[in-house]
């Protein structure tokens, strides 16, 4: 049967995706959703029957099943007849490398106009060379090694300058053998120029529709989630990794118990451990923004973006970074001027990470008073030398205060300080108003 043939007659079966799973957290997750893209991507395993070689990008947060997506893929294009070239994009540097150059190599000799008996064919050949030497067969070993090659490239770093030389290469790169290019990464490539040529698709995956995430947690939990269970899907945001672990975590702490085919949580609310995931398992987030949100959740109102923007620009440019991914993430939502969090699950989430630092609950049994005040007034954006003024201390004697506050807090900077103690500017950041005096003390002022 030609591949063509078995490409009409392949299922697009989303019910049913056991053959083709993907690892995450060690775990093996079935696949989910995502019926336009596979219908995209078989597509082009079919058109490249008839065509020439194309170029598909895959692109999407982190955690957001592009790698399961890849491995449906390639084990689909193996099942049709594909020479398959499968894994992380950093593993096939000489692949994108050569395919980048054989552009260059061809273009050149066409616009000096040299040619000889063997040099017109030289970038091709270099190309298939590769693919060879990577197992994909030769073009002209005849048989299976004549078939056409899917090269499914995982994580690829689109500010690298080789793969932006690649994704600039490829649409047009020559081969003796057909070739379809799929490049999955987080985010995509900077310019949008890269995905304009006509033999590119670019597709950015969303995220889960609620009936797909439901499906998850009936697969996970052995029976249709209730209203108790849906809340905390509602919280994962229809982010695929995410989901799977608060399920985990549900599940590995015996939270919840299916009765006549329902699954429903044992008590009230989720347990602790399940509420902390939703933050601590968020692959978009960084440490700095977890300890944002610590202290976001630690205020008895929520901060204005206007108080944000009032810091100095040192520390206000790390905070609003953190805000800017806390929102991008769909952890944080703007209201008015004001931050607020999307769910009150993940409000929870942040009270539980805000109270991390402390065994107690208690910052006067981790700080003294001293340090408790110098901690205040470097949230509210002095310097050492105005935070001596104002305790009457000398600014030696306050950046040594400052590296015990490092010390006990886990902090490496000022910045971080800030970032982890927001909550001491108060509600309405009502900082000192008191101007400092600038007048400078001996270094060995007490």
């Amino acid at each position: 049967m030609s591949i063509a043939a078995r490409m009409a007659s392949f299922p697009l079966n989303e019910a049913a995706p056991s053959a083709v799973t993907a690892a995450y957290r060690g775990k093996e997750v079935k696949l989910y959703g995502r019926v336009h893209e596979q219908w995209v991507m078989r597509q082009r395993l079919h058109r490249i029957q008839t065509g020439r070689s194309n170029l598909i990008l895959l692109q999407g947060p982190r955690g957001y099943g592009k790698t399961a997506l890849v491995n449906r893929i390639s084990d689909t294009a193996r099942q049709v007849g594909f020479e398959v070239v499968n894994g992380p994009a950093a593993q096939y540097k000489r692949l994108l490398l050569t395919a980048s150059l054989m552009t260059g190599i061809t273009g050149f000799q066409t616009f000096s106009g040299v040619a000889g008996p063997n040099t017109a064919q030289r970038g091709p050949d270099l190309l298939d060379e590769v693919l060879a030497a990577l197992g994909a067969g030769s073009p002209d070993s005849g048989g299976a090694g004549a078939r056409p090659v899917l090269v499914a490239l995982d994580d690829v770093a689109w500010d690298d300058p080789d793969v932006v030389a690649a994704l600039r290469a490829l649409p047009e790169a020559r081969s003796a053998r057909r070739v379809l290019w799929l490049l999955s990464g987080t985010g995509g490539p900077a310019s949008p120029a890269l995905c304009r040529h006509p033999d590119t698709v670019e597709l950015t995956l969303g995220p889960l529709r609620r009936r797909d995430a439901l499906r998850i947690a009936a697969d996970r939990l052995g029976g249709a989630p209730d209203a108790s269970v849906e809340h905390l899907i509602t919280a994962c945001g229809g982010h695929p990794g995410l989901l799977t672990a608060a399920l985990e975590a549900l599940t590995g702490g015996g939270g919840h118990r299916v009765s006549g085919g329902v699954a429903r949580l044992v008590s009230a609310s989720p347990p602790p451990q399940v509420v902390a995931t939703l933050l601590n398992a968020d692959p978009r987030l960084s440490a700095r923004t977890r300890s944002l949100l610590g202290a976001v959740a630690a205020r008895q109102l929520p901060p204005r973006m206007s108080e944000l923007a009032q810091l100095p620009d040192g520390q206000a440019v790390s905070v609003l970074g953190a805000v800017r991914e806390a929102v991008e993430a769909g952890v944080l939502v703007l209201d008015g001027d004001r931050l607020r969090f999307r769910h009150p699950l993940l409000y929870e989430a942040a009270a539980l990470l805000g109270r991390e630092p402390s065994a107690d609950d208690a910052e006067g049994a981790v700080l003294s008073p001293t340090e408790q005040t110098i901690t205040r007034l470097v949230a509210a954006g002095l310097t050492n030398r105005q935070i001596a003024s104002r305790v009457n201390l000398s600014p030696h004697t306050v950046n040594f205060h400052l590296r015990k506050i490092f010390q006990k807090l886990g902090v490496c900077s000022r910045v971080e300080l800030v970032g982890t103690r927001l909550h001491l500017l108060g509600p309405e950041f009502d900082a000192d108003p008191t101007p400092p005096t600038h007048e400078s003390r001996p270094a060995h002022a007490g």
